[in-house]
């Protein structure tokens, strides 16, 4: 661990909070590296630099200033780290009087080093995870040095994995890390092979262990990814959170599973949240559809209703019930030969019979595309 600049002036400020007095962090050279007053910053301190090889406290008073270069009446402390010194601390004051509290900020700013330390592994634990899933979810096949990186890095690549992306937008990023992280922790009834990862885009990876029979829709499962979403949405206004869930449950190969959990994410609303591959039909063509062509097709299918809002009301039930002259009219409150006359009318503005195959296919895909069936 070595005590560098941004550590030592956190250190610093955190002080500064508290108390009033002057301080300085001197790095493993003797070279100050913080202080509150900044324009000793950079200076070489002679009597840090004794203390560093001493690893003793080392008091400044009128018997010894002279001897030492660069230094304010004081006393300086060795900043330990496992067992080994990685710096000093020097608080200014007459000994005596700065002693009680000395100490105090000592042990204070060793806690902080070793804080910010776990937090360091911690992140680069979680950035080496992200970078092998990264890696995962592209390859067709792994092999053993893959597998072994796997075990290091505290994953199971042989155990069958369902794969679920979850997409949870706020403003906030670290918000929502924050919270993704604590529930999956403390909220969900995670087995110990189970994996949540920060993703691209603001999603996280989340793989699920399968034991035994399970499937893609068991519904434990389901009604904790509900739970989850709900507190999620609970919290704040203009949130999203959408779930996608894989219908493979795989073994060393994740990338069919991905790109199913992929799909179903892309296809999920804000009515409902969370879907399953394989209750993708439409919706493939949807999620894969560039959005110019997409653009392009519902301005070829429904461009000419768009001043005719009851048209669209009248064809969008038409198509919810299932094309029954009857079961819509009633819908509609209207008589069946004005139901009639309304769709030759869009017959007439289209050039789309809905009462046709081909006709019927083009306009539930539009409205399928829109979200509006």
């Amino acid at each position: 661990m070595r005590l560098l600049p941004e550590l030592a002036q956190k250190v610093i400020d955190e002080v500064r909070l508290v108390m009033h007095e002057s301080m300085i962090v001197v790095d493993e050279k003797g070279t100050i590296i913080a202080a509150t007053e900044s324009n000793r910053v950079g200076d070489f301190h002679q009597g840090a630099y004794h203390v560093l090889k001493s690893k003793k406290k080392l008091y400044i008073n009128e018997q010894n200033r002279e001897r030492f270069k660069g230094v304010k009446y004081g006393i300086n402390l060795p900043l330990m780290f496992e067992r080994k010194i990685i710096g000093v601390i020097g608080v200014t004051g007459h000994p005596s009087e700065i002693e009680p509290y000395a100490d105090l900020l000592r042990k204070m700013t060793e806690l902080m080093i070793k804080e910010t330390y776990h937090l360091e592994q911690k992140e680069w634990q979680t950035r080496g995870l992200e970078a092998f899933f990264n890696e995962w979810v592209m390859l067709n096949e792994v092999d053993e040095a893959f597998i072994k990186r796997g075990q290091l890095l505290g994953i199971s690549v042989g155990f069958p994995y369902l794969c679920i992306l979850m997409e949870a937008s706020d403003e906030d990023g670290q918000a929502v890390s924050f919270f993704m992280n604590e529930w999956f922790q403390n909220q969900f009834p995670h087995r110990s092979e189970d994996v949540l990862i920060r993703w691209q885009d603001g999603r996280f990876l989340l793989l699920r262990a399968i034991e035994g029979e399970e499937t893609c829709r068991d519904e434990r499962l389901e009604a904790e990814l509900i739970r989850w979403r709900k507190a999620f949405l609970k919290n704040g206004e203009n949130r999203r959170f959408s779930i996608g869930v894989s219908e493979s449950v795989t073994t060393y190969s994740l990338k069919r599973a991905y790109h199913e959990a992929s799909k179903a994410i892309k296809a999920a609303t804000i009515e409902k949240g969370i879907i399953y591959s394989e209750e993708l039909l439409l919706e493939i063509i949807g999620a894969e559809m560039e959005h110019s062509v997409k653009d392009e097709f519902l301005e070829r299918v429904l461009g000419r209703l768009e001043s005719e809002p009851e048209l669209q009301g009248t064809l969008r039930s038409y198509l919810i019930h299932n094309q029954s002259i009857v079961d819509t009219a009633e819908a509609l409150h209207i008589h069946k030969n004005t139901l009639h006359y309304r769709l030759k009318q869009i017959r007439e503005l289209t050039g789309i019979d809905a009462k046709e195959t081909l006709g019927l296919t083009l306009f539930y895909l539009a409205f399928s595309l829109r979200g509006e069936v």
